[in-house]
């Protein structure tokens, strides 16, 4: 499988935020704890951003940015699928160079993965806690199309 590592973290992330947004209240995509906080929808709609930028650079190795319409939090969340899709397409296509790997993930992949521990402690404060779980033993496979 090309990229494994690279498309088992995006398979990791898209776990992880599933769990995140899991059983989410009405209004939760609007919450915000104010002082210049970004509240869930305006997250998910970076974390859109971050990861087409990713593809981009995947794809093309070049980004012209783009800007995209910001969407209410349930539709950002489905961009935000749709996108991890595209890039495991990518991945599963063109095999990257170990180092254009490491960039990556530490990276736009480790940025998405901290706004997702953002969403899940907002969902906490927003009264709605995430159930615990050890990760490491978690059911996550690779691919979204396999």
């Amino acid at each position: 499988m090309k990229n494994e590592f690279l498309r088992h973290t995006l398979s990791t992330i898209k776990y992880r935020f599933d769990k995140a947004i899991h059983q989410c209240k009405t209004g939760f995509g609007d919450f915000n704890l104010g002082y210049g906080s970004r509240c869930p929808q305006e997250i998910v709609h970076h974390m859109h951003d971050v990861l087409n930028w990713t593809r981009a650079v995947i794809e093309r190795e070049t980004f012209e940015r783009s800007t995209f319409k910001a969407l209410p939090f349930l539709e950002e969340v489905d961009r935000f699928r749709a996108e991890l899709v595209l890039i495991d397409q990518a991945l599963s296509i063109q095999e990257l160079d170990v180092n254009f790997t490491k960039k990556l993930i530490q990276g736009p992949l480790s940025d998405v993965l901290t706004h997702i521990g953002q969403i899940a402690m907002l969902q906490r404060i927003h009264g709605t806690p995430i159930e615990g779980e050890d990760f490491s033993r978690s059911d996550i496979r690779t691919g979204f199309n396999e």
